[in-house]
């Protein structure tokens, strides 16, 4: 396990983009003062308590065998679209992004003490935190690749799409995210909970999937309301 290369990231909470793009009666709700006032803590918590981070690292690929991709240590990993995505690929850049525990913690508190919609609130922008992070750090290790004369894949996450959740162990076997406050429990869920795990395929020529989201991957990509923002 290695600890990996840390990614600067840098959040920026673009309200009335959001809110165009969740559509629905969200805009006409906040015009009632009480969910307008638990939208501006939620938003305000966000702004506070997010503390995005993320580590990555790039592996060789000895082989491809069957579904599984063959790590130069032994490593298998894959399933699902793994192999079609990465083929052609020489490395594996493996990566773990998070919005931090803080904001996580205000959800529960919230939660306990009945503020369902601020915590519905924040828990929303905390997810929108996460995606904006995987997008920086897919966009760095696509811009190394690119300056070492290499191509990069489309990203993919285990349990987003058919790939099994089961590959977490895998990917935490390989990366320590420990530096940026992630760990993976026994049942393979990351702490905290607002993180994520991903790989992207690096090589010389023509790899299986370029230019895709990892939403056209996902087994709920119609309708997951995260989708529609990234394709505003």
């Amino acid at each position: 396990m290695v600890a990996g290369q840390r990614q600067p990231v840098h959040i920026r909470f673009d309200t009335e983009r959001y809110l165009a793009q969740v559509g629905g009666n969200l805009p006409r709700l906040l015009a009632r003062p009480d969910v307008r006032a638990d939208w501006e803590a939620a938003l305000a918590d966000a702004r506070a308590l997010v503390e995005p981070a993320a580590v990555w690292e790039v592996f060789p690929i000895r082989e491809f065998r069957h579904e599984r991709v063959i790590l130069a240590d032994g490593t298998r990993i894959g399933g699902g679209p793994v192999v079609t995505v990465v083929a052609g690929a020489t490395e594996l850049a493996v990566g773990v992004c998070t919005a931090g525990a803080a904001v996580s913690r205000r959800i529960s508190e919230y939660q306990r003490n009945g503020h369902r919609l601020r915590a519905m609130f924040l828990d929303d922008l905390g997810s929108w935190a996460v995606d904006q992070v995987r997008q920086q750090l897919c966009r760095a290790i696509e811009a190394d690749a690119v300056g070492r004369g290499r191509r990069a894949s489309a990203s993919l996450s285990p349990g987003e799409s058919e790939w099994s959740v089961g590959d977490q162990a895998v990917i935490f076997s390989l990366l320590d995210a420990r530096p940026i406050g992630v760990t993976l429990n026994e049942s393979l869920v990351m702490s905290p909970i607002k993180s994520l795990s991903l790989i992207i395929g690096i090589g010389p020529g023509p790899l299986g999937v370029e230019g895709a989201s990892n939403c056209d991957f996902c087994t709920i990509r119609e309708r997951c309301a995260q989708r529609r923002l990234r394709l505003a």
